[in-house]
C-alpha cells in the first residue's frame, strides 16, 4: 500500500471525542458529529433522560439468535454514508455490506440503505449475527460460515510472537507494569494459551487477539463470494473494520509487544486480502482506502515514570466540585442532570423554575472545573453555538458538538491526562482532541490511484469526497470535507 498507493502522512480527526462510533460515522459520511449526530459511543439522551448507545434501536431485534442488547441499526445517524450514495447512484442495484467484530463498526460505515451489516457475537455463541433492520433471517452464506466454527480453530492455538521475541525492538519489555493482559491473575507474557483462557472468557476472547482480524478477513471473503460483490459492471461497497487492534491496545497499551505483533500479523492479513481481491475481483477493478477510527494515548504512568507531568483525573471529584460551586453561587441543587463524555448536561426545568441564566451557570461550571487536576479549560453552549475559532483545539471541540444531542459545557483535559479508571491497571484509552488521539494513517490504493504521498494536513471528512470523486458518485448529503487534490491530480 505504501509503495503502490497514495499516503497522507498528516491525517487527523478534526473533532472530539475520538471514539469508535463517531470515528466510523465520520470516516464514511464525510462530516463530523456536529452534523451526523453520532457524538460518542453512547451519550445521555436529554429527551429520554437516560444513556443511549449509538446504534441501539428499540424497534429492532437480533437475527441469528434471540439476543438481548443486539437490537441494532443506523437509525441514530442523521445523514447518508458513501454506501448510501452508491445505492442511489446504481438505482439500488449495487450492494452495500458492512463487517466488523463490533456492531457499530459494521453498521455505521455500511449506511442507512445497506443490504447487510454483520458483527461478531462472542460469549458462548462465537458467530456472526445481524438485525431485523436488514433482514428476517441470516443469508445461507452467513449460516454456512458460522457452521465452520472458525473461532474454535483460531482459539485452539497459543498466541506466540510471529517473529523471535528478541526482534521486537519497538516495544517495551514483554512483562511491564503498563499492561493489563488477557487475565487479571496472570502475567501479560507470551505465549498465551488461548484454548485455556477461552474456557473462562468464552469466544469474546478472540476480539483481544490478532486472530480476530483473521476471522474478519475470512468473513469478508465469504461475503464477497456469498453476495457476488464486484462480479459485474455495477458498483458494490464493502466496509471492513478490524477492531482487534483497539481491544488489544486498550489492554496492553500502544508500546507493547502484543500490539507490535498484532500489526505485524495484520500486515500479512491485509496482504492476503489484497491478493484475494486481485484474483477474485480483478487488479485495478476496485478502490481501497485504509484508515483508523481514532488513535491512542501512551499509558500515563509510563510517562510519569519518565518525568513527564501528566496524570489521572477523577470524574466524581470534578462533578462534586462543580455541584458544590453551583450551590454556593446560586443556592440551587440538582442542576447537573448528567456528566459524561467530558460534558455537563443541565436540568432545564430547574433552571427555569429558579429563573437562572444558563450562561452564568455554565461559566460557573467552567471556572470550578478548571481548578481540578487534569482540567485544562472548558467551553459553554454559547461558545459552541456562536463562536468561530482559529484555535485548533477549540475548533475540534466545536466540530464534535451537536446542538440537539450534546451537553451545555464541554471540558478539555490537559494533554496526556486520563481517567483514573485506568490508574494502576495498565492499558490505555482514547477520546481527547490531542494529536496522539487524532493522528491516524490514510492510504488510498487501486483504481484511479497512483503512488505518492503528501505531508499536507488532511482531515477525516476529506476521505469520502476523495473516493466519491474517483468513482464518480455524489458525496453524502451532510458531507463537509473536500476532496484531497493531490490524490486526484494524476
Amino acid at each position: 500500500l505504501l509503495r503502490d498507493g497514495y499516503h497522507c502522512d498528516e491525517h487527523h480527526f478534526s473533532y472530539m471525542p475520538t471514539y469508535t462510533g463517531p470515528g466510523q460515522a465520520s470516516v464514511f459520511t464525510g462530516t463530523t458529529p456536529k452534523i451526523h449526530g453520532i457524538i460518542s459511543n453512547d451519550w445521555y439522551d436529554k429527551k429520554k433522560g437516560k444513556t443511549v448507545y449509538c446504534v441501539e434501536d428499540d424497534l429492532i431485534k437480533s437475527v441469528g439468535g434471540d439476543f438481548k442488547n443486539e437490537n441494532r441499526s443506523p437509525k441514530n445517524m442523521l445523514v447518508t454514508s458513501l454506501g448510501d450514495q452508491i445505492k442511489l447512484q446504481t438505482s439500488y442495484k449495487g450492494k452495500s455490506i458492512g463487517i466488523s467484530i463490533k456492531d457499530r463498526g459494521a453498521i455505521l460505515p455500511a449506511g442507512k440503505m445497506a443490504d447487510g451489516a454483520y458483527w461478531f457475537k462472542g460469549g458462548k455463541e462465537g458467530k456472526f449475527i445481524t438485525s431485523t433492520y436488514y433482514m428476517e433471517e441470516l443469508p445461507s452464506w452467513v449460516t454456512a460460515f458460522n457452521d465452520l466454527k472458525k473461532p474454535d480453530e483460531y482459539l485452539s492455538q497459543n498466541w506466540e510472537t510471529l517473529l523471535p521475541i528478541e526482534d521486537y525492538t519497538e516495544s517495551n519489555a514483554d512483562n511491564n507494569p503498563y499492561e493489563q493482559g488477557l487475565e487479571s491473575d496472570a502475567d501479560p507474557v507470551f505465549p498465551y494459551d488461548l484454548n485455556r483462557i477461552k474456557d473462562k472468557k468464552g469466544y469474546s476472547l478472540i476480539k483481544s487477539t490478532p486472530f480476530g482480524n483473521d476471522l474478519i478477513a475470512d468473513f469478508a471473503e465469504a461475503a464477497i463470494e456469498g453476495e457476488n460483490l464486484g462480479q459485474d459492471s455495477i458498483m458494490d461497497w464493502l466496509t471492513i473494520s478490524f477492531s482487534s487492534p483497539d481491544y488489544i491496545g486498550h489492554k496492553f497499551g500502544p508500546r507493547s509487544i502484543e500490539i507490535e505483533d498484532t500489526y505485524l500479523r495484520l500486515d500479512q492479513t491485509i496482504a492476503e486480502l489484497i491478493n484475494y481481491l486481485d484474483k477474485n475481483v480483478g487488479k485495478g477493478d476496485y478502490i481501497l482506502f485504509l484508515t483508523a477510527d481514532h488513535g491512542a494515548a501512551v499509558v500515563p504512568q509510563e510517562l510519569m515514570d519518565k518525568g513527564v507531568e501528566v496524570g489521572y483525573y477523577n470524574d466524581s471529584i470534578i462533578l462534586d466540585a462543580v455541584e458544590t460551586a453551583i450551590i454556593a453561587q446560586f443556592g440551587v441543587s440538582g442542576l447537573i442532570e448528567d456528566f459524561s463524555n467530558y460534558q455537563f448536561f443541565l436540568n432545564r426545568e430547574i433552571l427555569k423554575k429558579n429563573k437562572l441564566n444558563m450562561n452564568e451557570v455554565c461559566n460557573t461550571i467552567v471556572t470550578s472545573a478548571m481548578k481540578q487536576p487534569g482540567v485544562k479549560s472548558g467551553m459553554t453552549r454559547r461558545d459552541l453555538e456562536s463562536a468561530l475559532y482559529d484555535d485548533r483545539i477549540k475548533s475540534i471541540v466545536q466540530k464534535g458538538w451537536n446542538h440537539q444531542r450534546s451537553g451545555d459545557v464541554a471540558l478539555i483535559m490537559h494533554p496526556g491526562w486520563m481517567s483514573d479508571y485506568w490508574e494502576g491497571k495498565g492499558g490505555t484509552t482514547h477520546g481527547s482532541p490531542w494529536a496522539y488521539d487524532t493522528h491516524v494513517p490514510l492510504l488510498f490504493y487501486g483504481y484511479g490511484i497512483e503512488s505518492g504521498f503528501t505531508t499536507k494536513k488532511t482531515n477525516v471528512e476529506d476521505i469520502v469526497p476523495t473516493v466519491a470523486a474517483v468513482i464518480g458518485v455524489q458525496p453524502p448529503m451532510g458531507c463537509t470535507g473536500v476532496a484531497i487534490h493531490d490524490v486526484l491530480k494524476k
